[in-house]
């Protein structure tokens, strides 16, 4: 694994937000921290397992970028430190030659996260993001041990591109308007012809295989739309079956795209992760 940074800015909307640019394996990444003590990287006091750090890992869909995710950014840096990644190909960044499984993204992600000292995240992941996180707690269960899980895909009934296409505009209809503006903003800087290689990837994994492989202490929150129909309430509840401490919540009114249009809902889900002396330390 090499690392590479290539670029440090201060800044960002909103609130001071530190940016970092990593090759990682020839795979480029970009990293938004909120809340992160300088010099941002390799900083000595790491968030380990026990302590009263808290750092929320949040991770984007296929096509979009960190942009959807400021909203809920901003509200669970009340909370603790927020690191946002943009994925290979998203955001104008260059995508791999070859695509990247499942797998291959969390380890990307993993990678990250430990060149930034994160070693006890609150995981949360939309969409394809729910599948990196669920890989992530799948390969090292007594290391990632929670998360919130928003839209996971794809229904095992459903698993072929014109249901999943046609359920995916189904619960367009009532996506907020912003939303499909920010989307389709993120869309376009994405490499297209890489998030059509990539598809084939998120259709076909196994979630619902590797969350049975979740450690039995991991609490894990699933959230989905009323109208998500890419995630309906029977595949949401099949899922939390999986996993020994798995809660799901259906959002009225909501679509896919829970984690932008009812940040509040999924801040609430995160920071009910939290432990009482994590709690108490932001008193």
């Amino acid at each position: 694994m090499s690392l590479n940074p290539t670029s440090f800015i201060l800044g960002g909307a909103g609130r001071d937000a530190q940016r970092t640019l990593l090759n990682i394996d020839g795979r480029f990444v970009r990293i938004h921290r909120i809340g992160a003590p300088p010099p941002g990287l390799n900083r000595q006091k790491i968030d380990g397992v026990g302590d009263e750090r808290v750092t929320f890992v949040l991770l984007h869909g296929i096509g979009l970028s960190s942009t959807y995710m400021t909203p809920l950014a901003e509200e669970l840096a009340e909370y603790g430190e927020v690191f946002i990644m943009d994925l290979p190909g998203a955001a104008s960044l260059p995508p791999p030659e070859d695509p990247l499984s499942i797998a291959g993204f969390a380890a990307l992600v993993d990678a990250a996260m430990r060149l930034n000292g994160i070693a006890d995240p609150i995981l949360v992941g939309h969409s394809m993001g729910a599948q990196i996180v669920v890989e992530l707690m799948a390969r090292r269960p007594e290391h990632f041990r929670r998360a919130c899980l928003i839209g996971p895909p794809v229904n095992a009934a459903e698993r072929n591109p014109p249901v999943v296409v046609f359920n995916y505009l189904k619960s367009a209809v009532f996506e907020d308007v912003e939303l499909v503006r920010v989307a389709t903003l993120s869309y376009l800087r994405s490499a297209g012809h890489w998030v059509m290689k990539t598809l084939p990837t998120m259709m076909n994994y196994p979630i619902e295989g590797r969350m049975a492989l979740v450690g039995d202490q991991a609490r894990v929150m699933i959230l989905h739309g009323e109208h998500d129909y890419l995630v309906p309430t029977e595949w949401a509840n099949y899922l939390a079956d999986q996993a020994a401490q798995a809660t799901c919540v259906q959002i009225p009114g909501a679509a896919h795209s829970t984690i932008y249009s009812d940040d509040d809902d999924v801040a609430k889900a995160a920071v009910a992760l939290l432990t009482e002396a994590e709690l108490e330390a932001r008193a």
